[in-house]
C-alpha cells in the first residue's frame, strides 16, 4: 500500500508544478517541453538529438520539432559532427542569456517551495536519492 501513495504523491506534484511555472515560460515565449531541452542543451552541450531525447526519455520526432524552434528563435549553435548527419547542440549566446534569465527566477520559485517545506538538508537529500533510485529503476525497466 506504500508503494502506492509514493507514486501517487510523485504524480500529484507534477501538475500543480509545472502550471506554476507556465507564467515564467509564457513571459519568454516557451513552452515548458522547450524550456526542458533548453535545460538539458545547457547542462550536456555539446550534445545531440538522440542524446537528448535519451535524457529525456521523449520520442526523437518530438525532440526534433522542438529543436527546430529553438533553433528557429536563434537560441541554438549547431556543429556538424565527424559524420555529416550527427549534429552538436550548444546554446548560442542569445541562449545562454534566455537560459540564464530563465533559470534565475526558477531557482526562486524553487527555493521558496523547499524554505516553506522547513525540511533539513539531509531529509532532502535522502529525497533527492530516494527519487534517483525510483527514476534509475523506470529507465531500466524501459529498456525490457
Amino acid at each position: 500500500m506504500q508503494n502506492k501513495f509514493v507514486f501517487d504523491n510523485i504524480i500529484a506534484i507534477y501538475r500543480p508544478y509545472t502550471k506554476m511555472f507556465q507564467p515564467i515560460f509564457e513571459s519568454f515565449e516557451l513552452y515548458p517541453a522547450q524550456w526542458l531541452v533548453l535545460k538539458d542543451i545547457s547542462y550536456n552541450a555539446p550534445t545531440t538529438l538522440v542524446q537528448i531525447s535519451k535524457r529525456r526519455s521523449i520520442e526523437k520526432p518530438t525532440t526534433r520539432k522542438i529543436l527546430k524552434v529553438l533553433s528557429e528563435k536563434s537560441l541554438l549553435t549547431v556543429e556538424t559532427g565527424t559524420d555529416k548527419r550527427e549534429k552538436w547542440l550548444s546554446l548560442s549566446p542569445k541562449g545562454e542569456n534566455l537560459y540564464k534569465n530563465i533559470s534565475s527566477r526558477v531557482d526562486k520559485v524553487q527555493d521558496e517551495i523547499i524554505k516553506n517545506t522547513g525540511l533539513s538538508v539531509s531529509e532532502l537529500e535522502h529525497i533527492t536519492k530516494s527519487l534517483q533510485l525510483i527514476h534509475e529503476q523506470i529507465l531500466e525497466m524501459e529498456e525490457f
